[in-house]
């Protein structure tokens, strides 16, 4: 089986193609990356690393990185002429993708909203968030139109449940995956902001995993914005690789038995405000490197570590 390694411009606080703070450019976040032995990076915001498939292509192809997929939100409640100029973007990144061999998936979520943001793994206390059962319809429709899209273009497709969008607490994401049938995205932070367990949710879905967001997280600012009705983004709570509360340990031993194969992909999200040590954020993510390495080395079950070296 083979695992390749990646990273993402989250890690460095990138949420839209323009958030990189003055003197930074996307070509020193691919300069660490490679330099840190990673394998690959997930896209970020369309037009981060170039306006088209050539310009993205060539320029991901200077650092010798490969393409660990890309991040498609759907405003898919929202109105039709919305949902087109989603499904638009979409085709663009999917045009970008191809120019990849081995691309890694497109990786469909629901846009976030700011009231769910606020009430984090709110359970039943507020039944007027939840979904009627046209509008997860609705939903699921719009996820499945994606998807016909992307596969139209022959590529892999895998969905992300996410904090602050309907697909977050645990019978959210297992009433989704009861009715797609559609690999998934297992972000072991976002599933235990959402109330999950990332070991769970494995031992319920883990043959339908297909791409990893490997988090760590501390639980206390988790725990304190769901008490408290705090609008919450995960950048709060995120931490470097083995310093948050999070079994990541078992999770990566259970991952091995499952003989998981596809990209791992480290994410230690940060606020977009620029306002970060980038030098710190570089020698970090070298460390997130080599935790998930040695963990991987200390399995049972051999691997193939294809991270860039």
């Amino acid at each position: 089986m083979t695992i390749r390694l990646a990273n993402a411009p989250v890690s460095w606080g990138i949420w839209g193609a323009n958030s990189l703070p003055a003197g930074r450019t996307p070509r020193d976040i691919l300069h660490a990356l490679a330099d840190a032995g990673y394998a690959g990076v997930e896209l970020g915001p369309l037009g981060f690393f170039g306006a088209d498939a050539a310009a993205v292509s060539a320029t991901l192809g200077e650092y010798g990185l490969a393409c660990a997929g890309a991040y498609v939100p759907l405003r898919a409640l929202e109105a039709a002429e919305l949902v087109e100029q989603d499904f638009a973007a979409l085709r663009v990144i999917c045009k970008i993708l191809l120019a990849f061999p081995n691309p890694g998936p497109v990786i469909l979520a629901e846009e976030t909203y700011p009231e769910l943001k606020r009430h984090l793994r709110r359970g039943n206390r507020h039944p007027e968030l939840d979904l009627s059962a046209s509008d997860w319809r609705r939903l699921i429709d719009t996820i499945k139109a994606a998807e016909r899209i992307a596969t139209g273009y022959g590529l892999s497709v895998s969905f992300h449940p996410h904090t602050g969008t309907h697909i977050e607490q645990p019978h959210e994401v297992d009433r989704l995956l009861q009715e797609i049938d559609l690999g998934f995205t297992l972000d072991t932070g976002h599933a235990a902001a959402g109330g999950d367990d990332p070991l769970a949710l494995l031992a319920r879905w883990g043959s339908r995993v297909n791409h990893i967001h490997l988090k760590d997280v501390h639980l206390a600012p988790i725990e304190r914005a769901s008490a408290d009705n705090e609008e919450f983004g995960i950048a709060r709570a995120s931490a470097a690789l083995g310093a948050g509360d999070l079994d990541l340990d078992s999770f990566m031993q259970r991952l091995g038995q499952l003989n998981y194969s596809g990209w791992i992909v480290v994410e230690e999200d940060r606020r977009p405000d620029g306002g970060h040590d980038h030098a710190e954020v570089d020698r970090e993510q070298r460390h997130n490197l080599d935790w998930v390495k040695a963990r991987l080395g200390s399995l049972e079950r051999p691997f193939i570590i294809n991270a860039g070296e």
